[in-house]
């Protein structure tokens, strides 16, 4: 499995191709090409990149977050390679491990490692604080063209074209200046009709031009943009009808003597048009306000672990080629690790989040646990030195600068001190990058979804209000209509009265209280589950045993929730008994036995254990109690059940060879 220096090569003009023991990793085609500086990055021209960001909605920040199956590349159909395939009904479910002896003949084959991960939450330097300009380019910038090939847009330039042309001739030729049509000028028209069918268009440009202001000042460019792009189709919207509104006020129903019946209905449309702003108004607040909640949202609970990823997959991409070699990397690596959370702004965010979309996937994902042990091994060899059982600082200092192994030996509380990393331990690392990577994958979708269900149900809900207000504004909403409307109300409070209360509580208990994520392990009711999936209404959560049950997420925020995977290191007791009789010294040798077992697991234990003598029981046995702090939490069941188990048998031996069991 040894990884030949030479084996980086460009393929093609977009591809990098990393061979390790004659397996070919292959990067995706969206791969950037390589820049002079792989760390210091410029940002394209912001004009270029408005045309991708013209249909934002409220779920925007997270839009483009794939699927798991898309990201993590798990089966979702049989295999070609003749293997049984099984559908896994739990997200968080393993495929089964190959038999063994597909397992023997793969110990020479290396897979590719993860392309994203996260371990834990790399600490921030205490160094001054870094702005988060420039971190990381936005993903996928298209061209300005792209949004004017649509039918629409086409339709409205021919018709400006158009038009325009008409209200020219209209002003200079003379047997048209004098042309009147319903008592207002030909040219009055014209307006009007540039209004109606090219006002999109034109604030379509008012907006790119801002855009271009933005970028030659950078004026607020990190808070303004992002709402700037959200709020793109809903301003719009809004500046097409005050363009209209001003245009038929001015041209048509100003200065005019006309009849009582048509000045009646010209006021009609008058404030038909000004209910249809207003409505345009309230859409465009609650846009604004739920881009807001998502901005804040989205920057509070993930933005350490996007950071986490990022830095993550960037260490591991130079972990798995030859030493000093740089990679192409669209995030400024130097700045992203120097970024607090509580201070970096939603347009980085998003740019970070698209990057996590849009990095390099190699052809063969590591798509379970055991794979990841196998790219572990492999990115062991390239990196510690023959027969070494430690990756060491000084083999680090070859594929990395200083200050980034610094953030490498966070995630190893082991090495801080001995500045060495065991094999065992880069490989269970890997491993939680394997977890930890899915983890956060599904989070961000379910975080899309709840917050695209949230949208739904505010423009429904507003959607009623706008009707009822453009009903009051035009002087439709008689006597008996209102009377109905009011019927329709009280109906709907007597039925739906209690639906909307659980819907407000589930909304506070998602975004407000947001006690877990997806994948933490929870204790509710007693009773141990993995959150499996999280909606606005309910969260799904896995058993131990397999089975699926669903919580109104109502009845959970008024339910004390014990979250393992926010938890610190955990610790747990194991209590036994000896005999009444057992000498001093047998019970100072079985502290020493303890003390030197749990020494000699410093992957699973923590120092600091403690032995006690808790009481004597029926005057002939003396009740014991082992206390010990896990390396971990007990959000990996399997692993802590594992950990106990090989300390009660330990413990059991130690108990026999000291012969110091009750009789």
């Amino acid at each position: 499995m040894e990884v030949d220096a030479s084996s980086l090569e460009k393929k093609e003009s977009n591809e990098v191709v990393l061979m390790i023991s004659g397996v070919e990793c292959q990067s995706g085609g969206s791969s950037p090409k390589p820049n002079t500086d792989p760390i210091e990055l410029e940002n394209p021209p912001l004009s270029s990149q408005i045309s991708n960001l013209t249909s934002l909605s409220a779920h925007e920040l997270t839009q483009s977050i794939p699927t798991p199956s898309e990201l993590l590349n798990i089966p979702t159909k049989k295999s070609t390679s003749g293997s049984s395939f099984v559908k896994l009904k739990s997200r968080f479910m393993e495929p089964p491990h190959p038999s063994d002896t597909s397992a023997s003949a793969s110990k020479d084959t290396v897979q590719p490692v993860p392309s994203m991960s996260r371990i834990g939450s790399v600490p921030s330097p205490a160094a001054e604080e870094e702005d988060d300009e420039d971190v990381c380019e936005t993903v996928n910038p298209k061209s300005q063209v792209m949004s004017g090939k649509t039918k629409v847009v086409l339709a409205q330039q021919v018709a400006f074209v158009c038009i325009t042309g008409l209200l020219i001739t209209s002003l200079t030729i003379r047997n048209l200046q004098n042309t009147v049509i319903w008592h207002v000028p030909l040219w009055g028209w014209c307006l009007l009709l540039l209004a109606i069918f090219c006002g999109s268009l034109v604030t379509d440009w008012l907006i790119t031009l801002l855009v271009l202001l933005i970028e030659k000042k950078y004026l607020l460019k990190k808070n303004v943009l992002y709402f700037l792009f959200a709020l793109k189709d809903s301003a719009e919207v809004f500046a097409w009808l005050c363009l209209v509104l001003l245009a038929w006020v001015w041209l048509i129903n100003y200065g005019v003597k006309r009849s009582r019946h048509t000045t009646k209905i010209l006021n009609w449309v008058t404030r038909a048009l000004a209910s249809c702003i207003l409505g345009a108004a309230l859409w465009l607040i609650k846009t604004f306000l739920i881009k807001l909640l998502a901005a804040s949202f989205q920057c509070k609970r993930f933005f350490d672990r996007i950071q986490d990823d990022i830095f993550q997959y960037y260490v591991i991409k130079k972990l798995s080629g030859p030493a000093d070699t740089k990679i192409s990397l669209k995030v400024n690596i130097e700045k992203l690790i120097k970024i607090k959370p509580d201070k970096v702004s939603a347009w980085t965010t998003k740019n970070l989040t698209d990057f996590l979309n849009e990095a390099e996937q190699p052809d063969k994902e590591i798509t379970d646990e055991y794979k990841a042990k196998d790219a572990a091994k492999a990115i062991f060899k390239n990196v510690a030195k023959p027969r070494s059982k430690f990756i060491e600082e000084d083999d680090l200092l070859r594929f990395m600068p200083k200050e980034h192994i610094e953030k490498f030996f966070a995630f190893f509380s082991e090495a801080k001190e001995t500045r060495k990393i065991m094999k065992s331990f880069f490989k269970s690392w890997l491993v939680n990058v394997y977890r930890e990577r899915k983890s956060l994958t599904h989070s961000l979708n379910d975080a899309k979804t709840a917050i695209e269900e949230l949208n739904n149900l505010a423009s429904a809900v507003l959607l009623v209000v706008v009707i009822i207000l453009w009903l009051l504004l035009t002087g439709l909403l008689t006597t008996q209509v209102l009377i109905f409307i009011s019927s329709q109300l009280l109906l709907f409070v007597f039925i739906f009265g209690d639906a909307a209360k659980q819907l407000f509580e589930a909304i506070l208990f998602v975004f407000v209280m947001h006690p877990f994520d997806v994948s933490d392990r929870c204790v509710v009711d007693e009773v141990e589950m993995e959150v499996e999936e999280m909606n606005i209404l309910t969260t799904v959560f896995l058993k131990n045993n397999g089975e699926k049950i669903s919580y109104p997420n109502s009845v959970l925020s008024s339910k004390p929730i014990s979250n393992f995977n926010r938890s610190p290191n955990m610790s747990e007791s194991v209590e036994f008994m000896v005999n009444f009789s057992t000498s001093v010294e047998s019970l100072e040798a079985l502290k020493d036995k303890i003390k030197k077992y749990l020494d000699s697991k410093p992957k699973d234990w923590k120092p600091g254990h403690r032995v006690v003598i808790k009481e004597i029981v029926d005057s002939d046995h003396l009740k014991m109690a082992l206390h010990v702090t896990h390396t971990t939490n007990f959000q990996n069941a399997t692993e802590r059940n594992d950990r106990r188990s090989d300390l009660v048998l330990e413990l059991k031996k130690i108990l026999e060879e000291l012969r110091v069991l009750p009789r």
